[in-house]
């Protein structure tokens, strides 16, 4: 298998943790849901990357949740899923039924757009939560070949396309900023349409998810139009900022921040950083129940995550999805979506001030 061995699962290790898991694992398996249909929402429009992570599983989870359900992905797009989450929040009945496929922008938007929001990320059970990796990569004709030549990008004309400063772009203009980098940002542009404006000249600093960098940013690098500087890396089970194990080769960003800056980051403004990459990176995709399901509920998608995880059938379809991260299941997703929805109030205040000095955006 190609990508299954490496997939790593937190996991309570243990015999007392063995032990103490006996009783949800038979609450889990007296769960039954033969003849029920299952909705699998998707607050976004078909073709994306939630609706890809969710139609991944789908079929899997069929196959494992106990009874064999029908399981129908819905989507309900615009908004930035916010419509779609909101009606989850609203209407889905906590017996098991109705699941939701979350994303970063969910997760953004219920931080930056309260006042459309209706519901709360963190108070969601979570079933599995699956980080993304990202690759920020530069026009070659900036005259950069690595991260090691990052600070010459100081003092040029950099542009970066994205889609709004609240957005998950906000990881892209954190991360320059601690660099002392200058950029000018151009908004309203999707990542695909960025992509290609690179390939054009009209913007010459970009970055990519995984997917999309292997997919189509890799190419554009061995033809020399493009060079890959770093990765945003990802957090160990431990907490601890790490190199992206499908880009093993690029620094972290917290790598080139020492190179650059020759300490270790700390502060507010890195504060404010850290918590943006938990949305983005290790928020960027989740499955969730509705609030105040039933504990053998909950036990038995949970038991059935893992079980698909572990199915060598999922390779065909879904191993790819998930790309060599680390996977959070249950419980363990819980710390990330708690840092991922609450700034501290250093680093809050630090990015107010920011943000209204440096983009004009009032958060």
């Amino acid at each position: 298998m190609k990508h299954l061995p490496t997939l790593r699962i937190t996991a309570r290790a243990g015999l007392v943790a063995g032990l103490v898991a006996v009783a949800p694992l038979a609450a889990a398996q007296a769960v039954d849901f033969a003849g029920k249909r299952v909705e699998l929402i998707v607050p976004f429009a078909p073709g994306g990357g939630a609706d890809t992570y969710a139609r991944a599983f789908a079929p899997h989870l069929e196959k494992h949740l106990p009874g064999n359900p029908t399981i129908i992905v819905r989507n309900i797009p615009g908004g930035g899923s916010v419509p779609g989450a909101n009606q989850f929040e609203a209407r889905a009945k906590p017996d098991g039924l109705t699941a939701l496929a979350v994303s970063s922008s969910t997760v953004f938007n219920s931080v930056f757009r309260r006042k459309k929001v209706e519901y709360k990320v963190s108070g969601w059970p979570p079933l599995i939560l699956s980080p993304q990796g990202t690759v920020v990569y530069a026009a070659a004709g900036l005259g950069v070949k690595s991260a090691k030549d990052i600070t010459r990008l100081r003092g040029k004309d950099l542009k970066f396309g994205g889609k709004t400063p609240t957005s998950s772009e906000m990881r892209m203009v954190l991360a320059m900023e601690l660099l002392g980098i200058d950029v000018n940002y151009i908004w309203g542009v999707e990542r695909g349409e960025a992509r290609l404006a690179m390939e054009r000249g009209e913007f010459n600093l970009s970055y990519d998810t995984t997917p999309a960098y292997k997919k189509h940013a890799a190419e554009l690098v061995k033809k020399g139009k493009f060079v890959p500087l770093f990765t945003y890396g990802v957090l160990d089970n431990k907490g601890n900022f790490a190199r992206d194990p499908n880009f093993p080769d690029l620094p972290s960003f917290v790598e080139v921040y020492e190179m650059v800056n020759g300490k270790k980051p700390s502060g507010p403004a890195f504060s404010a950083y850290r918590t943006v990459f938990q949305m983005a990176i290790m928020a960027s995709k989740a499955l969730v129940l509705p609030h105040g399901t039933p504990q053998p509920i909950v036990d038995a998608w949970r038991k059935a995550v893992k079980e698909v995880l572990e199915d060598p059938a999922f390779e065909k379809t879904g191993a790819s999805i998930v790309e060599n991260y680390h996977q959070f299941l249950g419980d363990d997703a819980r710390p990330i979506l708690k840092e991922a929805t609450e700034f501290d109030p250093e680093g809050w205040k630090w990015l107010k001030k920011f943000m209204k000095d440096k983009l004009n955006t009032d958060i």
